[in-house]
């Protein structure tokens, strides 16, 4: 589905080293190519998806944190009927490997912010389902 479109951006304080900014985003999100932007004095890194299937790596996070269930009640009541809602990843947490998400736009070290553009029920649908396959197992949908 390439009518969804993911931006990732996360602000790097001076105190930081992009590096490691860097290396928490993709612990939750994956191999993403970031941009690394200067604007007014600050350091952003930035990265642009289009597809419900670039936020796979984060749905993988969801299932192997077991928090499925938690993030699609959280998911669905942001994104409620918009089109467009943003979420925030504690960065601290991905930095060690685990995905914790909320709405706050204010953490002590900012969030790694996600903004998402598609269909809501869609998207959080991809990112929190799971389904039986034909042997009686489960699977994640998509």
């Amino acid at each position: 589905m390439s009518d969804v479109t993911v931006v990732v951006r996360a602000e790097v304080s001076p105190t930081e080293e992009p590096e490691k900014v860097a290396r928490a985003i993709k612990k939750v999100l994956g191999p993403i190519a970031l941009e690394t932007i200067e604007r007014r004095g600050e350091t952003i890194l930035e990265a642009r998806m289009v597809g419900v299937e670039s936020l796979r790596y984060l749905r993988e996070s969801f299932a192997r944190e077991r928090i499925r269930d938690a993030a699609r009640s959280m998911l669905s009541r942001w994104a409620s009927d918009r089109t467009e809602f943003t979420f925030g990843i504690n960065r601290q947490a991905a930095y060690a490997g685990h995905v914790s998400i909320y709405q706050a736009s204010h953490a002590p070290l900012g969030p790694i912010q996600v903004t998402v553009k598609g269909d809501p029920k869609t998207i959080v649908s991809y990112l929190c389902d799971i389904r039986r396959t034909q042997s009686g197992t489960t699977s994640l949908k998509g």
